[in-house]
């Protein structure tokens, strides 16, 4: 059997054991495919999340998988190492016994918002270098698969900083079940019974998912969709009061901004560079697992690589909210291939036009990364005297 046809029959099983949110295991089986993948699923309780956790680990890792719990009270050396203590005793070494979780291809953690902040350090760590440290040893972890599920809302939450819950490639929603999908689930549990997880089959081994892997990563995409990946990020992240610096946050930064209604004012805090990296390996494994990629399903990829990196300013419904700005950034997209605008900041950048520059700063006065690029490009014709200081975009605007 292919790589291919073996990620894909990893879909069918866990669709033929799991009822109803499709959209979002077909999103987690595209995110297994590169290095370390780290996954998150978040829900209310008893919507599925550590079944859908343990399905998947299972049909990637067989019974190569170790499973935390922050509803128990999980230690260091449950998670890193402990040391062993005959060895101190009698020879005076240090010697550490490596945690299981450590060891283990499939990591699993079941409501990671209860674990301690401690415990959450060094799997943050973990994640984020690839190693982890005990006793003033180190060991490598090398490539595995980690599978994590939450409930926000649990009342006895840990807050986590941003930066542990940005080392998650992907974020996604469990809804709970239709009336439809109800009868379904009752017919697979008088099927399974208790074994639903344990029928499950290791689909691929290990080696060969790094295989399929290696192989993704060579994936070439399309500089058009190279541009909309990098575009989008920077639609989100960008603001011309320079946010990211900023103790004020919006909406009370936005206040008279020219920028009012432009997708930036509905966001509070931007995503990280990372977005960018996730998304690019997404749309990397789209085209090698279905040999086809648009423009369309960057965006939708999107959805699931932002709402845990970000907040925005109202908060209404999460998807709901963050669907309608990917939206508005879709048609903004559209209408800057209208006004060929790229192409006309390409021209700029070969040597200055007097005529294109004015048409270029009226369509930067709508256009807030178009504006950061043209800026650029007016402080090297300062510099060169082609144009004068106060005939700049900066000025005309009033920006600075």
């Amino acid at each position: 059997m292919s790589l291919k046809s073996s990620i894909r029959k990893l879909r069918d099983e866990v669709k033929s054991r799991f009822v109803g949110n499709e959209e979002v295991i077909d999103i987690i089986v595209l995110n297994q495919l590169h290095r370390r993948s780290a996954t998150l699923i978040r829900a209310q309780r008893g919507v599925g999340k550590s079944t859908l956790m343990l399905l998947m680990l299972k049909g990637l890792t067989g019974d190569d998988f170790v499973v935390i719990s922050g509803a128990s009270e999980v230690k260091r050396g449950e998670v890193v190492g402990r040391l062993h203590i005959p060895s101190l005793e009698r020879e005076g070494v240090e010697r550490v016994l490596w945690a299981a979780f450590v060891k283990a291809k499939g990591k699993g953690i079941d409501e990671v918002n209860r674990l301690n902040p401690y415990t959450t350090a060094n799997i943050h760590h973990m994640m984020q270098f690839g190693e982890v440290w005990a006793y003033g040893q180190r060991i490598k972890v090398g490539d595995y698969v980690l599978m994590a599920n939450e409930n926000p809302a649990d009342p006895t939450t840990f807050v986590h900083p941003p930066p542990f819950y940005d080392r998650f490639d992907i974020c996604v929603y469990l809804s709970s079940l239709t009336l439809s999908d109800k009868f379904r689930l009752q017919s697979l549990l008088e099927n399974y019974g208790e074994g639903l997880v344990d029928s499950m089959p290791q689909v691929l081994t290990f080696e060969e998912l790094q295989e399929a892997r290696r192989e993704v990563e060579e994936v070439e995409l399309d500089v058009e969709i190279v541009g909309t990946v990098n575009m989008l990020v920077r639609d989100f992240q960008a603001c011309i009061r320079n946010r990211e610096h900023s103790e004020v946050k919006p909406p009370i930064l936005c206040e008279g901004c020219h920028f009012l209604k432009d997708v930036c004012s509905g966001i509070k805090d931007p995503p990280s560079e990372r977005a960018t990296i996730v998304l690019t390996q997404l749309a990397k494994a789209k085209l090698w697992l279905e040999g086809k990629l648009e423009q369309d399903d960057v965006f939708k990829l999107a959805l699931w690589v932002f709402p845990h990196r970000m907040s925005l300013v109202k908060a209404r419904n999460l998807l709901d909210d963050l669907r309608n700005i990917l939206i508005r950034e879709k048609v903004k997209m559209e209408e800057r291939n209208a006004r060929r605008q790229w192409l006309i900041l390409s021209k700029l950048m070969n040597g200055f036009d007097k005529g294109l520059y004015t048409y270029a700063r009226e369509v930067a006065v709508e256009d807030l990364v178009f504006a950061e690029e043209l800026m650029k490009l007016e402080r090297e014709w300062v510099k060169k005297g082609v144009l004068r200081e106060e005939d700049t975009l900066g000025v005309f605007m009033k920006w600075r």
